[in-house]
């Protein structure tokens, strides 16, 4: 089997046979669920909706079907303030496939009083090396959504998160 491989690629030659080149595409459709449904439409609509728990009162944005404290069903929605604080982030300063070119930084956001975090790109910051950014960006600060001109009912209608002026 080895010499049928493509000698483009390099093996290590003690694991050589658990190397094999492939290439996979999917299509496929994913049920996301009621809750996302109703959380991407709102989100399509320029507003940020999360779910209440009955028994405890925590909020999750995005919304969570069961809450994460006590395990009993969220069933309120309830539209919240559009400004978040950032809990913790990353910048990124090497290219991937489908994420913006490089540097660009992702974090994970507590948006208005929510008991969870989202994860999503913060942008709109001007800095010439990490000792800049650490400068501007920490945890705490507050951030608001960049709203996309033309919206679809997904995540990215949030093109990023800046910081608040």
């Amino acid at each position: 089997m080895p010499d049928e491989l493509d000698p483009s690629v390099q093996t290590n030659e003690v694991n050589a046979e658990f190397k094999y080149p492939f290439h996979w595409d999917l299509d496929f459709s994913l049920n996301i669920g009621e809750d996302n449904r109703k959380f991407f439409e709102a989100i399509e609509n320029k507003r940020i909706l999360g779910k209440k728990c009955p028994e405890c009162g925590a909020t999750f944005v995005p919304p969570q079907e069961v809450c994460v404290e006590c395990y009993v069903e969220t069933d309120e929605w309830v539209e919240v303030e559009q400004r978040g604080v950032v809990e913790s982030y990353t910048a990124c300063f090497f290219e991937f496939d489908n994420l913006p070119e490089p540097p660009y930084i992702t974090a994970a956001i507590r948006v208005a009083d929510s008991d969870i975090c989202m994860l999503h790109f913060i942008d709109g910051i001007e800095y010439e090396d990490h000792e800049e950014l650490f400068e501007k960006l920490h945890k705490g600060t507050e951030v608001e959504p960049v709203w996309a001109n033309e919206r679809e009912g997904h995540i990215k209608d949030i093109t990023h998160w800046q910081p608040v002026e």
